[in-house]
């Protein structure tokens, strides 16, 4: 398929040569405006050519990363062990166990009582779908005007904001334990504003000619499509380093918290809490840097103004209309949040498990150097994605390929130990460490992937909305896969049975991968998204 006529986001060519293609820009841009507006949107673009906007979004992202990974470990941990204190086993009046490989214990959960481990998979489903449906509004906005920046800022200060209050709850009561969830839904529903804006600035980069244009990572491929996933990868990359740079930060203070002050017997899972307040004041102070070195997106006009309540739904319309047109967007979409779901929720489910195997009572130094590895290893896999990608001569798709089989072989690792009778399966601390090798690395870079091959399949001028579409589709996966895990933790008492729904998920989502077409997938996103 012929590619001579290249539409200004997907090339990497010096904004000056821009002049000369006027002819050809005014057909392919005609929808979205006169040459003023491309002009404007070129010099938007040339912003983004600066180090210091670089910079300013790496800071950004260094900043969600602390409560980001205090959320993602501390908070749920903290909640688990708190309904471990609050709860009894099942049919008497006896305390929780504090290890094995299946606990027997049930907490207050609304008018009834469920199974411990439940309670943290029903709190995950609630924030889910309540994610779900900010990001749909988010989305649906963050486009147009100014509001993509100061959306992001608001969400990462809210982010901030409501992890200070935890270091407060110290009490083991359930009124305590019901202020924790609360806070954790709330933590979860904001994330998913700040995470739909931030990837949309991904093909904004992309769009740029700035700071990877001579890098070794653009010399693999001489194709446009080529310099485009170079750069692509380079900021996803990046981001996604950065951010887990933030969260290793406030890990490293929470394993001085453990080793500091004393062990889980001594102060409970109070230093859990303490790191996650700490975490709040990192986001706070790094979101003030960050808002003050990264430039301001010009995005569409909003021709009424008095039309901005009803905007989202009627973008949504219009984007589900237009489905058939950038058909391998979508799917790669829905291939890319079938994996999340399934990985997102695994890493609730091997957290929880270790917990239980290595001991809640006695494992709170282990936990945090688990967690602290996690995040090392997600750091060392993107990165070695980063640097591998222009060097092996692999298609594009096998980058996709590879990385969810291994996440594959993760998943089902443990459903092997649903059975009592096998001695495998998460039952053996080694046995989740080889797993966090394997899972967290393949999962980073597999993220990158996406965000990158996905920002060269959506039009210009929706990044947000693309974007947006991925936790949209999540409502429905998102929220729906931890409620069916707790309710099959509660009939079974044994976390590697939930494992199951995670593994069908993937082995969905790697059919989904396997449909995208991504040369057709780059000559739709030539085609502007009509309004």
């Amino acid at each position: 398929m012929s590619h001579h006529h290249e539409s200004p986001e997907h090339t990497v060519s010096d904004p000056r040569d821009h002049d000369s293609d006027k002819g050809v820009l005014a057909t392919q841009t005609a929808v979205e405006g006169d040459v003023e507006a491309r002009e404007q949107q070129s010099a938007s673009d040339g912003v983004f050519n600066s180090k210091r906007a670089l910079w300013g979004f790496l800071v950004l992202c260094f900043s969600t990363g602390p409560v980001s990974g205090m959320s993602s470990t501390y908070a749920s941990a903290a909640i688990l062990s708190a309904a471990n204190v609050l709860g009894h086993q099942a049919g008497t009046n006896k305390p929780c166990p504090r290890r094995g490989t299946n606990i027997n214990c049930v907490v207050k959960f609304g008018a009834g009582e469920i199974d411990y481990a439940s309670y943290t998979l029903y709190l995950r489903a609630i924030s889910r779908a309540t994610e779900g449906v900010l990001a749909i509004i988010t989305a649906g906005i963050a486009d147009y005007s100014d509001y993509r920046k100061t959306m992001m800022m608001t969400s990462i200060f809210l982010f901030g904001v409501l992890a200070l209050p935890f270091a407060g709850l110290t009490g083991e009561n359930y009124s305590h334990l019901t202020a924790l969830s609360v806070l954790y839904c709330a933590l979860t529903t904001v994330q998913g504003i700040y995470t739909v804006i931030e990837g949309s600035y991904i093909p904004i980069f992309m769009r740029s000619t700035g700071w990877f244009r001579t890098s070794v990572v653009g010399r693999s491929d001489n194709s446009t499509e080529g310099r485009i996933w170079q750069k692509g990868v380079s900021v996803s990359v990046l981001a996604l380093v950065s951010s887990n740079v933030g969260a290793l930060a406030a890990l490293i203070i929470g394993i001085i918290l453990v080793y500091g002050r004393g062990s889980y017997v001594a102060v409970g899972y109070f230093n859990y809490l303490l790191a996650i307040t700490i975490a709040g004041c990192m986001t706070i102070l790094f979101a003030i840097l960050g808002h003050w070195l990264l430039p301001n997106v010009q995005g569409k006009k909003l021709e009424r103004p008095r039309d901005a309540l009803t905007l989202p739904i009627r973008n949504w319309v219009r984007l589900i209309r237009h489905a058939p047109r950038y058909s391998e967007a979508f799917k790669l979409c829905i291939g890319w949040v079938l994996w999340n779901t399934g990985y997102s929720n695994h890493l609730s489910i091997i957290g929880s498990l270790f917990l239980q195997v290595t001991g809640i009572s006695r494992s709170s130094g282990v936990y945090s150097v688990w967690s602290f590895m996690s995040v090392i290893l997600a750091c060392v896999g993107s990165l070695g994605f980063m640097f591998m990608y222009p060097r092996v001569r692999l298609p594009v798709k096998a980058w996709a390929y590879t990385l969810l089989v291994i996440n594959i072989l993760c998943v089902l690792w443990g459903c092997i130990g649903m059975s009592p009778h096998v001695t495998i399966g998460y039952k053996h601390g080694a046995e989740f460490w080889v797993e966090q090798v394997l899972f967290m690395s393949t999962s980073s870079a597999l993220r990158a992937y996406n965000r990158a091959i996905y920002s060269s399949l959506i039009p210009r001028n929706a990044e947000a909305q693309f974007f947006g579409l991925e936790i949209t589709l999540d409502l429905a996966t998102g929220w729906i896969n931890p409620l069916v895990m707790g309710v099959i933790q509660d009939r079974t008492h044994n976390l590697r049975f939930p494992m199951i729904p995670n593994l069908l998920l993937m082995l969905v989502a790697l059919g989904f991968y396997y449909s995208v077409d991504m040369r057709k997938g780059i000559d739709q996103a030539r085609i502007p998204l009509e309004y």
